[in-house]
């Protein structure tokens, strides 16, 4: 598109109201003619279906044109208002339309699903049924050819029932004739919208180009009679110069003679000249430099004697009338000094026109030129100045602005100077100011303050203005000079900087400053009022795993659909803000109940597919709420208290409300007792390193075991792992414990080695451990201290871990796989499960999480999916391995479906090393070793 085609764009919202008001006004012809064809299907089909059922169908299809009629004609635009956008308008006017189409589809459909069993015992009846339907169907597609969608409300429901009818009935090959039917019916009516919305388009663009056209007429016009006063002004302006000049040219003449001035006569044909005043001038006497003009080049400057020869020459050549020239010349005792001459050839050559003979006049003019450069320079300073300045006379007259005044209101110089200031339209704002300005300015010599200007295209800005009165000229004329900046940026950036002291950047939302000061007032308020409050505090499961996986730049994203999405379901809200990371809040004037309900459609809300690019992302919500005066009175107690109950919510899996109470701030006190009985754990020698076997189910034999720690504490007794691994995880204590169980199931490992025993020990990695970036170099030093192979160890990973940050895993993965470490991927099927991701990790094993084995024997469809995870994983070259096999059934679904080994309590409960070695003797293969030859 060009930029002209640009310009002349038809608005879309005048395109989209055309349309409607096209549709609504032939819907009402489509809801009768709709009606007239079902009246014409009656006679056919009165006879064999019940005449009751058959006119409470044509009274509803009356009904709902009646309906129908009357809505359309309230919806239809006025076509007196000016056209404007108004897209809620337009979008329920486009809903009622599909509204209508889809309601008299499903009518017609109802008709349809009744007549189309018939089909065999009343072909006649029943085709002309459909004869009906189609026609009514390709006025739909006429009368709707804007909106291809209203076309298509109406005739889905008729398509549905005719194959659901079809498929019931067994009748396809109905279907599949009336299907290309449809299709090119719906094709066309597709085809024809976009034919006539160009059309439409076109149409309205060229009138807008005809109004432009007699637009720009009309500006050329105005513009040819401003050009012709101000050409009647400029000659105006121009004789009156020239009887000034006239006058002026007599006072100089007498006013030279009666002067010091240098006077000159050039006889050109003998060079001679005659100069008064010469010796004061030049200081030479003038028998020193007898042919003066004719040998100027030794005395002249050489940066000026160019420009002086070719004015000279321009002169006598006639092609300029008068000469003049200010150069520098070496006067004999003072320097360098500026002379300016003035000069004319007063004679030429009858015939030839050669100069002969040049009158002049030539002064010092040494101190002007100083006092020139001086002014140039103060000029150039008032140019290059930032802060715009403009000088008034004491007629007042604006007789100077500089460029930054230009660039700042907008007006040019010629707009402005000589303008009155009291009339000049950039000081029209402010007049009554001013009024007081110059008032104060008769007291005092300076005035400074802030106004509000307008530039020349009607935007105000603030300015702060300096205006200074100064008195110049022997007869003390007063002058007024004003300097002011534009204040819009310093606004810009003091009101950014006050958003940002209270908003939240990236999403709008109050950070959490005005959050807490909101809460505070809002609870000195209830406690007055009584009123409750909620206080709900929220945030995104998994939020870490998609900011690394799929950037940042989705991260924001998606904190940004989620603050919309938040404001939008917690409209009433006292304040929704961003607290922090990906953690929100919102306080609610409400009871726990009607907290409840909201936190569930808040949850509801954010959990709806959000798009972006390739992606459709479903996040989920751990919320907590506290309340007041429930749970408590004071500001910083409830935000824990709403805090506590969120990580309860996050503890549990995710995607969940708890609202607090007192059994969680006991549990947040056992499990910090907890944690630091975790802590004295691993300090002292309470963990210990149990294996499960795994079975080869092509062998029969075990092939490898799995390292688990477990705690026996001295008071409590044995602590199961879903209490303290969790805990570990949280506190930061999983990459201590990781590396100790690392380490003890390699030294593990490396005696059943030199027992002559290939048993494969796996091992659980936490994301910590692969963060920290030390894991490669810790397992190397591990197998290098044990004499362990490295193809005995196997590192298990989660989905998870593997996603909270994709290239450190992968880069990490490689380098363990380079070493010869075997790498497995554990509780498949419950995490991220990116399909695309799963094939960039260099992985051997994949371990089907024990969830779908549980239901296996009473779900068919569970025995699917575990069908489908080993299939994949034998597609993508993996092993795969079943975990929490409890039954004798169990395995055997898993070997008839392939898969490669076992684990679980049907094979053995985690043991001991001690405790597992009769096992080993009996199912493991031993080598042939020195020690052990049989």
């Amino acid at each position: 598109m060009t930029a002209h085609q640009h310009k002349f764009r038809v608005a879309p919202h005048l395109l989209q109201q055309e349309w409607l008001s096209s549709s609504l006004t032939d819907a009402e012809a489509f809801y009768w003619v709709s009606l007239v064809a079902a009246s014409l299907a009656l006679p056919f089909l009165w006879s064999w279906i019940e005449p009751s059922l058959l006119g409470g169908w044509w009274l509803s299809l009356l009904l709902l044109t009646l309906v129908g009629r009357a809505l359309t004609q309230r919806a239809r635009p006025d076509p007196a208002e000016a056209p404007a956008p108004q897209p809620q308008q337009d979008a329920r006017r486009l809903a009622l339309l599909q509204l209508g189409a889809l309601c008299l589809g499903s009518v017609w459909a109802a008709l349809l699903a009744w007549s189309l069993p018939a089909l065999q015992h009343q072909p006649f009846a029943v085709g002309m049924l459909l004869c009906l339907w189609f026609a009514v169907l390709l006025l739909a597609s006429s009368i709707y050819i804007y909106f291809f969608s209203v076309a298509l409300a109406f005739t889905l429901p008729g398509l549905i029932s005719l194959l659901l009818v079809s498929w019931t009935e067994s009748q396809l090959f109905w279907s599949l004739l009336a299907l290309p039917a449809l299709a090119a019916v719906i094709f066309n009516a597709w085809h024809n919208r976009r034919l006539l919305r160009k059309m439409l388009a076109h149409q309205l663009q060229i009138a807008a180009l005809l109004e432009e056209q007699q637009k720009q007429h009309s500006q050329l016009e105005d513009m040819v009679q401003q050009r012709t006063q101000e050409l009647e002004a400029a000659l105006a302006q121009h004789q009156h110069t020239s009887l000034e000049l006239q006058q002026q040219r007599q006072r100089i003449s007498q006013a030279i003679e009666a002067s010091q001035l240098g006077l000159w006569d050039w006889d050109l044909d003998s060079d001679s000249i005659y100069h008064s005043h010469f010796s004061q001038i030049f200081g030479y006497a003038e028998d020193e430099i007898p042919h003066f003009m004719g040998h100027l080049q030794p005395l002249v400057h050489p940066d000026d004697y160019p420009h002086l020869r070719q004015q000279l020459i321009h002169a006598m050549k006639g092609q300029t009338r008068h000469f003049q020239c200010r150069f520098r010349i070496q006067h004999k005792t003072l320097g360098w000094r500026w002379i300016e001459d003035h000069g004319e050839v007063v004679e030429r050559h009858p015939i030839n026109g050669k100069a002969q003979r040049m009158l002049g006049t030539r002064r010092d003019v040494t101190e002007e030129q100083e006092k020139d450069d001086y002014l140039q320079l103060a000029w150039r300073a008032f140019e290059a100045s930032s802060e715009a300045t403009y000088i008034i006379d004491a007629e007042s007259r604006i007789i100077f602005v500089n460029q930054a005044f230009v660039e700042t209101t907008g007006y040019s110089r010629q707009a402005v100077l000589q303008q009155n200031f009291w009339q000049c339209p950039c000081f029209a704002r402010e007049q009554a100011t001013y009024k007081k300005i110059a008032q104060l300015l008769r007291q005092e010599p300076r005035w400074e303050g802030e106004l509000i200007q307008e530039r020349q295209n009607g935007e105000s800005y603030p300015q702060w203005l300096r205006v200074v009165r100064v008195t110049s000229g022997y007869q003390s004329s007063a002058y007024t000079i004003g300097i002011f900046s534009d204040l819009t940026q310093k606004r810009l950036t003091e009101e950014r900087l006050l958003y940002l002291a209270e908003y939240d950047e990236l999403t709008g939302l109050a950070n959490r400053a005005q959050f807490y000061d909101r809460l505070h007032q809002a609870l000195g308020q209830a406690r007055l009022s009584g009123q409750p409050l909620a206080l709900l505090s929220f945030d995104v499961d998994r939020f870490k795993a998609y900011n690394n996986s799929l950037g940042h730049h989705v991260g924001d994203f998606l904190l940004k659909k989620i603050a919309e999405r938040a404001a939008y379901q917690l409209p009433d809200a006292e304040i929704l803000a961003r607290t922090g990371g990906n953690e929100f809040a919102a306080l609610l004037h409400a009871d726990l109940d009607q907290a409840l309900v909201l936190a569930q459609d808040l949850m509801s809300s954010i959990h709806q597919t959000i798009h972006y690019e390739q992606h459709e992302l479903r996040l989920t919500l751990s919320l907590g709420i506290s309340a007041y005066p429930e749970h408590s009175h004071e500001l910083q107690v409830l935000m824990n208290q709403a805090d506590q109950a969120r990580l309860r919510s996050k503890a549990l899996g995710g995607h969940q409300v708890h609202v607090y109470n007192d059994a969680m701030r006991q549990s947040n006190l056992e499990q910090l007792h907890l944690e630091q009985e975790l802590r004295l754990a691993l300090e002292g020698q309470q963990l210990a390193v149990h294996f499960q076997p795994k079975l080869d189910l092509a062998t029969q034999r075990i092939s490898g075991v799995e390292a688990l720690a477990r705690w026996h504490h001295p008071d409590m007794g044995w602590i199961p792992p879903s209490a303290f691994i969790p805990l570990a995880e949280r506190t930061g204590l999983i990459h201590q414990l990781g590396s100790w169980v690392l380490e003890a199931a390699c030294a593990q490992a490396a005696h059943w080695f030199e027992q002559g025993y290939s048993i494969q020990v796996a091992v659980n990695i936490a994301a910590q451990q692969i963060e920290s970036g030390q894991l490669v170099h810790e397992v190397d030093q591990l197998l290098n201290q044990h004499g362990l192979p490295a193809q005995l160890l196997q590192l298990e990973l989660t989905e998870s871990t593997l996603m909270e940050d994709v290239e450190a895993s992968v880069s990490e993965m490689q380098r363990l796989r380079q070493r010869g470490v075997s790498l497995a991927i554990d509780d498949f099927g419950t995490g991220y499960s990116s399909l695309s991701y799963l094939q960039r990790f260099p992985l051997d094993l994949l371990k089907i999480d024990r969830s779908f084995l549980q239901t296996q024997q009473t779900s068919h469809q569970q025995g699917t999916l575990t069908q489908a995870i080993i299939a994949l994983g034998h597609g993508l070259g993996l092993k795969v391995v079943a975990e929490g096999v409890e039954y004798a059934d169990q395995l055997e679904a898993l070997r008839g479906l392939g898969c490669d080994y076992v684990q679980g309590y049907l094979i053995s409960r985690p043991l001991a090393a001690e405790q597992l070695q009769p096992l080993l003797v009996e199912k493991a293969d031993r080598r042939v070793t020195q020690d052990n030859p049989l």
